[in-house]
């Protein structure tokens, strides 16, 4: 997928030149004042871990210093990169919806993304048979994610227009085959060890089997799908 007039819904260029200079400039200077910090440390009773602040500060040698430096800014560095790795990129043009994440990328016919919304921090994006195609946290103010996809012509509305069908799952639910209760139990342990990935993977299962679901922190509200 291809479109010179597409829309980037990432981290602007001035929030990654932000990231990419803030964070290894805190590591380093945390890195350069450690054996310091570690000495101040030591002089509190209450704080843990004496015996390897006493080590850290009893080093005084000048090129410790630096070597905490270098180390810092390294972590710094890492840091950024594992935010950008880790957010998803998400890319829309008249042709479709092309999303990036962990390396990882797919996408998303202009066909298929029949409802666009934001559900608090989540992009969904439904087909034509309200089954969610796209669930995924979204970096951009709402504001300019609703420009990027009225601008190539999606159908974006303001809230889920399926939210009043949404009902609370609570285990055995007699409403749900028992396949579908084992999968939902299944994924709010998920939830509770905040699994993300393992949610997510069932989540989709869930999308397969006809029943959409929605999360408020580990409780799981779901509704069956509604065809146009």
């Amino acid at each position: 997928m291809s479109d010179k007039n597409e829309s980037v819904l990432w981290f602007s260029v001035g929030d990654r030149v932000f990231l990419g200079v803030v964070a290894p400039v805190v590591g380093g200077l945390l890195g350069f004042f450690l054996p310091r910090v570690a000495g101040w440390a030591t002089t509190l009773a209450w704080v843990p871990f004496q015996g390897p602040l006493e080590l850290v500060s009893s080093w005084s040698d000048w090129w410790v210093r630096y070597v905490f430096t270098v180390g810092g800014v390294m972590l710094g560095a890492a840091f950024v990169a594992f935010v950008l790795y880790n957010s998803v990129k998400i890319v829309v043009a008249e042709v479709g919806i092309r999303l990036t994440e962990n390396g990882e990328t797919r996408e998303i016919s202009r066909s298929a993304a029949a409802t666009v919304f934001l559900d608090g921090k989540e992009l969904v994006v439904l087909d034509g048979s309200s089954r969610q195609i796209v669930r995924t946290p979204v970096e951009e103010r709402s504001a300019a994610v609703q420009q990027a996809f009225v601008s190539h012509g999606y159908s974006f509305v303001k809230e889920d227009p399926y939210s009043e069908l949404y009902r609370r799952w609570v285990p055995d639910t007699p409403s749900l085959p028992d396949e579908i209760n084992a999968v939902m139990r299944a994924r709010a342990k998920f939830l509770e060890k905040k699994a993300t990935a393992d949610a997510r993977e069932l989540r989709r299962e869930l999308d397969r089997n006809g029943i959409v679901v929605r999360d408020s922190k580990s409780r799981q509200y779901w509704r069956p799908l509604v065809r146009r």
